[in-house]
């Protein structure tokens, strides 16, 4: 009866279908896929999935797992059970084999009714469910018999982020060989980002010649196609490697557009290569299959969300590069130097897109698709690498012709003195006539040059702070990036994020200076479309939301009427509304900031007034004319309280006048500030669009902020971290975090307080922060008695020689630009803490203070000699303690001990006790008195207690001392 009970199971697998598993069958991908096998299909959930499913009886028969919306099984609606049955060859009984399973959705696997494992968070609903990506993980699987098992999945996808893949895709294969090929192929993937990097570094490289040399326009069309690519290198890593359906489909998305904008910029670069002006019907067709192909793939991802078929852009790329192509050809037959590098680098980058990303021959199979990927990526540096060397080559030759001609103008002045000299005879004669004239002139040129200075000095402020604006995000691309190269397996998306973050922080920043200079050239235009201004101001203001409540302040919009539709540039108004709500919210810590729109009365024809009114630290009187100014800044100090370049508000200023209006400021140093626009429009009629989000009745709610917590490990160096960058610091933080004890504050008047109470191991500063410098931190520490002795380094993009000098007048002991090396910054920490720590061992021995303290810093000195002073004072006190001590030298017990232990290695209890056994050594060697008289001279209560200490001390007893 039981052989009976056991084989009725076997027996019903027998009544179903069996998918049986050959070992042969694994083939070149070392796996085979089961979604077109025989499965059984059950639908919703049963038992709320927690009853073991052994049986397949009355379920509803599938071919295909892999369905979409349109075929998907009868009854599906977002969740079921799936099943199979499956059974092992004997060739593969008891090898290790995996199970992998690719879907979009979430699932839980079971082998006969025991749970294997799974991905994401099975629920009922979208709210319920955890969709997770993971085609590359390996499930274990071991077959112990030829029988036939029941493999079920509990299954959900309620998202549907491709409609034409809801269900999923299973394999069983060889586990060893399979692991080690997604081994392999994720080491090649982790190149992409470090191609990508390397590309926005050449783009910000070529962009930066554009700013110091604006007539070689080649550098910013060039910075814009590099960038370009960079960011596509990074989606094309995330979408093979995100665990996120929803940041996958983003990363499709934002790949199609970039392989449309990369072609652009490219055939439009080898266009300004060969044009000195472009035609315009080369221009319209290019901008016109761009704009095709961007809207296809908002509709196809955004709108419709279906799966098209080919697109043939292959044939719209090949055309445009084959033009492209033939610009280049054009540059080279003129004989221009070195263009045969633009052909070089145009041809290899159409093979690329042909025969690796596009791979139009269908030459890379399934299992080479890393390396295909690989290939890309390296391809693609091809053409910014022949470029960036035909534009340095062209940089040198117009640098060696600049110097020809300063000689031939040095050449003419020589000339042009021994003339002067011939008729300078002539010239005394009426010396007196033009004494006056040549008076005025001077005050004239003085005049002129002090303009000239003022004007040096701000765009030398302006270089200084934007480095200061490049090099922080600069720092959290590289070190992120070089963490991926160098540990593959770290946290991955978190500094893809922030890679990604700061990328797009210096593509804002870099659109602003080129904002600025088009309008400077004139080549900006005014694109007039329908624009609703109230939904716009609105919006924006909602986007300030979070950043309002952060800082605890009210953020209030007002306006005389629900929409006030105009026609307008979108795009310009866009910046303005940002850039005036972007500097009321960076200069306003408490109160409030109203936004207000309404009809102008007061103009002559229809316009409007925008005023924006804050209550924050306002503007001096002298300096508010300036405001408007390029590059100029209210407070260009290493201790103002937000970052900036100074070219938002010029930037305002220019857009709004080119669209006809106006803008004044006023302010209220310690009040308010206020912006106003005034504006001329012409009225339109309303279009159709979304509804837009406004805002709520009542003022925002002010966001709690957590503090600092320590590290509870008590066993590491402390370290004090002070950085106002949030980013940066976070990412400090991290690094740190494993090796140290971490203590932080954001910014230098926090850091001193912080210092002064905690007494760290070291510190580590940036130099440009709000309210105190980087200067005055370490000044202020290393010339207080409680923090003298710890190190500090400072973290600047100011690595002038003359900021380095500051720094260590300041007595900084190690000066780091940036972007520094994570790894730098570690062995810095690492070796300032093992000097201090030699320095410790050197100065904590016994006979202290018998020795002379010559060596130490002359603030030491001091403090050790009011240390001696005070314990000598209490010497034959016997109660006197380490309370008693710190009380006497104006510090907390912490603050006395972690001193002491960091500069000498001694506690202060400890201390007491070694001073009275040195004085007590140094009266008996003396024969000042004898061994009782001398205990209780220095404080001990009994002789008995005092011998056995000195004992301990310096082994041996004090009668030894006496009897010498």
């Amino acid at each position: 009866m039981v052989c009976l009970a056991l084989l009725c199971p076997v027996n019903r697998a027998y009544g179903q279908r069996v998918t049986t598993i050959h070992g042969n069958d694994f083939g070149k991908y070392n796996q085979i896929f089961l979604d077109d096998s025989l499965w059984f299909f059950h639908p919703g959930d049963f038992a709320a999935g927690k009853q073991a499913v052994i049986t397949t009886a009355g379920w509803d028969t599938l071919r295909n797992t892999t369905f979409g919306k349109t075929n998907a099984p009868r009854h599906w609606w977002g969740m079921g059970w799936f099943g199979i049955w499956v059974k092992a060859d004997t060739g593969l009984v008891n090898r290790k084999l995996f199970i992998s399973i690719n879907h979009d959705g979430a699932s839980e696997i079971f082998m006969d009714g025991k749970p294997m494992g799974g991905y994401g968070k099975v629920g009922h609903s979208a709210q319920q469910m955890e969709a997770i990506r993971a085609p590359r993980e390996l499930i274990p699987l071991w077959f112990a018999d030829t029988r036939p098992h029941l493999l079920t999945i509990r299954y959900s996808n309620f998202f549907g982020v491709y409609p034409d893949f809801l269900g999923f895709q299973l394999s069983i294969g060889d586990f060893v060989n399979r692991a080690e090929k997604i081994r392999t192929s994720k080491q090649l993937f982790d190149y992409l980002p470090m191609f990508a990097a390397a590309q926005m570094i050449l783009g910000l490289l070529h962009f930066l010649f554009f700013l110091f040399y604006p007539r070689q326009k080649l550098n910013a069309y060039y910075a814009l196609f590099v960038l370009l690519v960079g960011i596509n290198g990074i989606e094309v890593y995330q979408f093979y490697l995100t665990p996120y359906p929803s940041v996958q489909y983003l990363a499709d998305f934002t790949t199609s557009a970039c392989r449309v904008l990369i072609m652009w910029s490219a055939v439009l670069l080898l266009y300004v290569l060969n044009y000195r002006r472009v035609p315009g019907w080369r221009m319209m067709a290019l901008t016109g299959i761009t704009l095709f192909y961007l809207t296809e793939y908002i509709l196809k991802f955004w709108v419709f969300k279906v799966e098209y078929g080919d697109d043939y852009f292959w044939i719209a790329y090949f055309i445009c590069m084959a033009d492209g192509l033939w610009s280049a050809a054009q540059v080279i037959k003129r004989g221009q130097k070195d263009a045969w590098l633009i052909g070089i680098g145009v041809s290899t980058i159409i093979l690329v897109y042909v025969f690796a990303w596009s791979d139009m021959f269908h030459i890379w199979p399934y299992q080479r698709n890393s390396l295909r990927l690989f290939v890309m990526g390296a391809g693609s540096l091809v053409l910014p690498l022949c470029l960036s060397l035909y534009l340095a080559l062209d940089f040198a030759r117009t640098n060696q012709n600049l110097t020809v001609k300063l000689q031939e103008i040095a050449n003419l002045s020589a000339r042009a003195l021994a003339q002067e000299a011939e008729k300078r005879e002539l010239i005394t004669t009426e010396a007196r006539r033009l004494e006056q004239i040549v008076q005025l002139r001077t005050a004239e040129l003085k005049e002129q040059a002090d303009k000239l200075l003022e004007l040096d000095a701000v765009k030398s402020r302006f270089f200084t702070n934007i480095t200061h604006e490049f090099k922080t995000p600069l720092t959290l691309i590289m070190n992120p990036a070089k963490e991926l190269l160098y540990t593959p397996n770290g946290n991955t998306y978190k500094n893809l994020k922030l890679i990604i973050n700061n990328a797009e922080r210096l593509l804002q920043l870099i659109n602003q200076l080129l904002d600025l200079s088009k309008v400077e050239s004139g080549m900006m235009e005014v694109n007039l479309a329908a624009v609703n201004l109230v939904a716009l101001v609105k919006q924006h203001t909602l986007s300030y939301e979070s950043l309002a409540l952060q800082k605890g302040i009210t953020l209030h919009f007002t306006a005389d009427r629900d929409a006030l539709w105009i026609l307008a540039d979108r795009d310009k108004m866009d910046k303005v509304v940002l850039n005036i709500l972007s500097n009321a919210l960076k200069f306003t810590n408490e109160g409030k900031v109203e936004i207000v729109l309404r009809q102008n009365a007061e103009a002559p024809n229809s316009a409007f007034t925008l005023t924006v009114r804050d209550t924050g630290k306002g503007i001096p009187a002298t300096k508010l004319p300036y405001i408007f100014t390029r590059f100029y800044q209210v407070d260009p100090s290493n201790t103002r309280s937000a970052e900036g370049t100074g070219i938002g508000l010029a930037l305002t200023k220019e857009l709004v006048e080119l669209m006809g209006g106006q803008i004044w400021a006023e302010s209220s140093e310690g009040l308010y500030t206020q912006i106003r626009i005034d504006m001329p429009y012409q009225a339109t009629e309303a279009i159709a669009v979304q509804a837009a989000e406004t805002l709520p009745d009542m003022a925002f709610t002010p966001a709690v902020d957590a503090g600092e917590v320590l590290v509870a490990d008590e066993s590491g160096p402390l370290i004090l971290l002070i950085e106002d960058h949030y980013e940066l610091r976070e990412f400090i933080r991290q690094s740190l975090a494993g090796r140290y004890r971490l203590i932080t504050a954001a910014d230098g008047e926090e850091g001193i307080t912080l210092g002064l109470q905690h007494i760290p191991n070291l510190v580590i500063t940036d130099l440009m922060m709000p309210k105190v410098s980087g200067y005055e931190v370490s000044e202020t520490l290393k010339k207080d008695e409680k923090t003298s002795h710890i190190p500090v380094i400072i973290l600047t993009a100011k690595a002038d020689l003359d900021s380095r000098v500051q720094g260590i007048e300041t007595g900084a002991d190690a000066y780091l630009a940036k972007p520094f090396d994570q790894r730098e910054l570690l062995a810095h920490i690492e070796n300032l803490i093992n000097v201090r720590e030699q320095l410790r061992l050197h100065y904590s021995n016994h006979d202290i203070w018998l020795k002379d303290t010559i060596a130490l810093p002359s603030i030491e000195q001091a403090f050790i000699a009011r240390i001696r002073q005070a314990v000598e004072s209490h010497m034959n006190e016997e109660g006197y303690s380490a309370d008693q001590l710190a009380a006497d030298m104006g510090l907390s017990r912490t603050q006395l001990h972690r001193k002491l232990k960091g500069l000498i290695g001694h506690a202060p209890g400890e201390l007491i006790r070694i001073v009275r056994l040195q004085y007590a050594y140094d009266l008996l060697e003396r024969r000042v008195a004898t061994v009782s008289e001398v205990a209780y001279m220095v404080g001990f209560g009994s002789p008995a207690s005092f011998s056995a200490s000195f004992s301990r001390h310096f082994g041996f007893a004090p009668s030894k001392v006496v009897e010498a």
